[in-house]
């Protein structure tokens, strides 16, 4: 493991408790977090590859924006979350940031089918998301999927994100050399 990689690690896991913690307590994701976060990712990247450093970082920032922007404007991710996963990005370069995002869904697919069987939501919300896709299917427009009042059907994602960067962080740690690199 390098010195690098082991500071990557260090501002990774500080950023994702900083972000569970203000996240779990006012329902967002502070900017003061994700953005020192993302410069320092940034910075040590740099330090570490250089113009490549440079490349991984900006990569792992801002495609994640791009593609997730999608689920912000039909309001089914918040812009915190979105901020976070590019902070991680910048700190572990886009391949980490997408697998990360991959074991995140999967964790928080779980959350919400236990919220929703707890709250007994789960045959109806079932049958919204199916309505949803056959409007989608038939009208070929996203319109936004959960409107603003409604508050049932959030959950705070950044309690599936920080697990999903965690596994994902445990099997980069596993194979440090094997830190994909796209």
């Amino acid at each position: 493991m390098t010195a690098c990689f082991f500071a990557r690690s260090v501002v990774l896991l500080f950023s994702l408790g900083l972000a569970l913690y203000y996240d779990l307590k006012e329902t967002r994701i502070k900017n003061f977090i994700t953005l020192p976060a993302a410069l320092t990712g940034l910075a040590l990247n740099v330090y570490e590859g250089g113009i490549t450093g440079l490349q991984l970082s900006l990569k792992g920032w801002l495609i994640p924006i791009l593609a997730l922007l999608i689920l912000y404007r039909i309001n089914v991710m918040g812009a915190g979350d979105i901020k976070l996963f590019a902070a991680i990005g910048a700190i572990m370069g886009l391949p980490f940031t997408v697998y990360c995002f991959m074991f995140s869904v999967y964790i928080g697919g779980l959350i919400s089918v236990g919220l929703l069987w707890k709250r007994k939501q789960f045959k109806r919300r079932m049958l919204q998301v199916l309505n949803y896709v056959k409007f989608i299917l038939v009208t070929k427009q996203i319109p936004v999927y959960v409107s603003a009042g409604d508050t049932g059907s959030k959950f705070i994602f950044s309690a599936a994100i920080v697990p999903g960067a965690i596994v994902q962080f445990l099997l980069a740690a596993s194979w440090p050399d094997q830190i994909y690199r796209w």
